[in-house]
C-alpha cells in the first residue's frame, strides 16, 4: 500500500510551483485506482510560508453523483478525543478536578453505580488513566451486537447511559487499572459526562467554550444534533461503510465524546495546529502533560493523543473510524489531515500521510 501510494506521489517532478497541481494528480490516481473507494479529500497546511491545499477527488454521495469538495464538514468520529482531552484539560488548568483524582469522585453517581456494579474500581481509576486509555475499562463498540442494532435500526437514539449499560452488560474489565492499554470509547464518553456536570451544559457546547472554538476561529466545527449546525456549513460528506451509505444513521451511536464532531477537514487541521502551537491551554506546561507518552508501544498514545514518526518528520495527532486522520508536525510547521468516504478504505487515509510528505519533500530520507 505505502510502496503504492509513494509512486503515485514521486511521479512528477518536484517544482515548489506545482504542489497543488501535484497533490490533486495523487489525489485523482489513487480515487482511480481504488474501485471501492469514491472519495478522498486532503488537507495540507506549510506554516512557514502560510500556503494551504484543499484537495478533493471522487464522490460524496455516489447515488447522485455529487462531487466532492474539499470544504465539505463530515464526520470526525475518534478525531473527537483530542478536542474532549483538551477540554478535560482545561478544566484541570482551572483546579476544577485533577488528574490523579479517582474516577469515582467526578462521574455522575447513575453511571459511576453503573461500572462499579461490573467489577470496575472507579475509586482506584484516575482521571489521567482514563484519558490515556490506561483504566482497564474496556469499551462498548467492541460488542458485535451493538454495531449490528446501530446499522440495523440507523434512526435509534442512543442516550450515553444505554451505551455505559451495553458495555456492564456484555463485557468485563480488561485488566486492573493503569495496568495496560486498552483503548476505550467508554471511558471518553465518561469524561464527557464530567465535562456536562462541572458546566452544566452539553458536551458539545462544554467542549466548544472550554477550548475556545471562536478563538481558534473554528466557524464550521460543531458537535452534531447536540448544537445548532453553523451557518455556512455546507453539505456534510456521504461517509460509507462496505456500501452502506451511513448519512441518516443518528449520531448519537458516536456522539458524546468519543466521537460527535462535525468539521471540514481544514478546521480539523487547524485545531491540530492551535493545539500544538500553544494556543489552547493557559499554561505551557499543560501541553507537556498532555504530549507525554503513556504507552509508548501503543502510537506514543499521550493524553486523547497519538504520536507519529514518517519520513523523519515527529508529529501528533489523531484518527477517526470513518477513515480520518489529521497531524501537525511541530518542527517543520506542517499540517496534514487525509479523509475517505469508505470506512473499510482508512488505511488509505493513514498512507496518503507519508506520501503528501514525499510531495513536499522529495529529498527527505525515509523511516
Amino acid at each position: 500500500m505505502i510502496a503504492v501510494l509513494f509512486a503515485i506521489a514521486t511521479a512528477q517532478v518536484a517544482q515548489p510551483d506545482s504542489i497543488g497541481p501535484r497533490l490533486q494528480h495523487f489525489a485523482d490516481s489513487l480515487v482511480a485506482a481504488r474501485p471501492k473507494l469514491p472519495g478522498l479529500i486532503l488537507y495540507v497546511k506549510d506554516g512557514r510560508s502560510g500556503r494551504q491545499w484543499r484537495i478533493a477527488s471522487g464522490w460524496s454521495d455516489t447515488a447522485r453523483r455529487v462531487r466532492l469538495d474539499p470544504g465539505q464538514p463530515l464526520r470526525i468520529a475518534s478525531n473527537t478525543k483530542t478536542y474532549v482531552a483538551a477540554a478535560v484539560l482545561r478544566l484541570v488548568e482551572r483546579g476544577t478536578l485533577q488528574l490523579s483524582d479517582p474516577l469515582s469522585r467526578h462521574l455522575p453517581a447513575d453511571l459511576n453505580a453503573m461500572l462499579v456494579g461490573d467489577g470496575y474500581a472507579t475509586d482506584r481509576m484516575t482521571i489521567e488513566q482514563v484519558l490515556s486509555h490506561r483504566s482497564g475499562l474496556n469499551e462498548h463498540p467492541a460488542v458485535a451486537s451493538y454495531a449490528a442494532v446501530a446499522l440495523a435500526a440507523p434512526k435509534k437514539r442512543w442516550t450515553r447511559e444505554e451505551q455505559v449499560r451495553w458495555l456492564v452488560d456484555s463485557l468485563q474489565p480488561v485488566g486492573e487499572p493503569g495496568e495496560r492499554y486498552r483503548y476505550s470509547d467508554t471511558g471518553y464518553i465518561l469524561l464527557g459526562a464530567i465535562l456536562e456536570r462541572y458546566t452544566g451544559k452539553n458536551v458539545g457546547v462544554a467542549v466548544r467554550e472550554l477550548v475556545d472554538f471562536k478563538k481558534l476561529g473554528l466557524v464550521r466545527t460543531w458537535f452534531e444534533t447536540l448544537e445548532p449546525e453553523p451557518n455556512g456549513a455546507g453539505p456534510r460528506v456521504h461517509q460509507y461503510i462496505g456500501g452502506f451509505d451511513s448519512y441518516e444513521l443518528d449520531p448519537s451511536f458516536d456522539l458524546y465524546g468519543g466521537g460527535g464532531i462535525d468539521a471540514p477537514l481544514d478546521e480539523m487541521g487547524g485545531f491540530l495546529e492551535e493545539l500544538l502551537s500553544g494556543r489552547v491551554f493557559a499554561r505551557p506546561a499543560t501541553l507537556e502533560t498532555m504530549l507525554k507518552a503513556r504507552s509508548p508501544d501503543r502510537g506514543g498514545y499521550g493524553l486523547g493523543i497519538f504520536q507519529v514518526d514518517t519520513l523523519g518528520h515527529h508529529g501528533y495527532g489523531h484518527a477517526g473510524f470513518w477513515g480520518t486522520v489529521g497531524y501537525y508536525f511541530p518542527a517543520s510547521r506542517l499540517t496534514v489531515a487525509a479523509a475517505v468516504t469508505e470506512q473499510t478504505e482508512g488505511r488509505v487515509a493513514y498512507a496518503a500521510v507519508p506520501a503528501v510528505l514525499a510531495i513536499l519533500f522529495p529529498k527527505a530520507p525515509r523511516s
